[in-house]
């Protein structure tokens, strides 16, 4: 997205961004299973385009609890909008999905596997011959693509003068408000005083408490 911003503002700030610059985030922060790369790149450039804390926080809520990958990706591809030279990398038809529940790539992934079937799994045994890393792949490039649509309609938003109101899972303010991670005073204030407590935005009960 911002390569594109950059080619129509080619005298812009945009334009000095080097285009690799988030490439570390792949496999959760060069494969550490960290934060996911999708999420990661995707709030910097909310960050540089809007410098909009709700705009951000809407879009990590809304990749926390969105069943992915829509078909969409497969469909824009099997339509003509685009192409790959690589016949082993286009896009599976119809690949299952799941709710990440976390924003983090060992967790989110894990669950789509498991919705998969598994390694074994019918899934990873019909379309990639077994091979689940392949498989993983697939759901994560068609990710990458429904976020970025996603990316997509939240600054074009911004700009139309729409800021959102994030959601953020119920967990959150159950954790804050019991005591256990903050006290029982407002969202924000409960994140800037969270010392010595560990007080955050993300979802509670299924990525972090189980």
């Amino acid at each position: 997205m911002l390569g594109q911003i950059a080619e129509n503002f080619p005298s812009s700030s945009y334009a000095a961004i080097p285009k690799g610059l988030f490439n570390y985030g792949g496999g959760g922060v060069n494969a550490w299973r960290n934060l996911c790369g999708v999420p990661n790149g995707g709030a910097a450039m909310l960050k540089i385009v809007t410098n909009n804390g709700n705009v951000i926080d809407e879009y990590m809520a809304w990749y926390e609890r969105t069943a992915f990958p829509t078909n969409a990706a497969y469909e824009d591809w099997a339509d003509g909008g685009w192409t790959i030279s690589d016949a082993s990398k286009q896009p599976k038809d119809s690949a299952p999905m799941s709710v990440p529940k976390s924003l983090l790539c060992h967790s989110s992934h894990g669950r789509w596997l498991e919705a998969a079937g598994g390694a074994d799994g019918a899934w990873v045994t019909a379309e990639f011959a077994g091979n689940a890393g392949a498989a993983g792949s697939d759901r994560c490039a068609k990710l990458v693509y429904d976020c970025v649509y996603k990316l997509a309609e939240l600054v074009n938003d911004f700009m139309a003068g729409t800021i959102p109101t994030p959601v953020l899972d119920p967990s959150v303010d159950a954790c804050l408000t019991s005591g256990c991670h903050g006290g029982a005073g407002g969202y924000d204030q409960a994140i800037l005083d969270c010392a010595p407590h560990v007080a955050g935005k993300m979802k509670c009960d299924e990525s972090c408490h189980q």
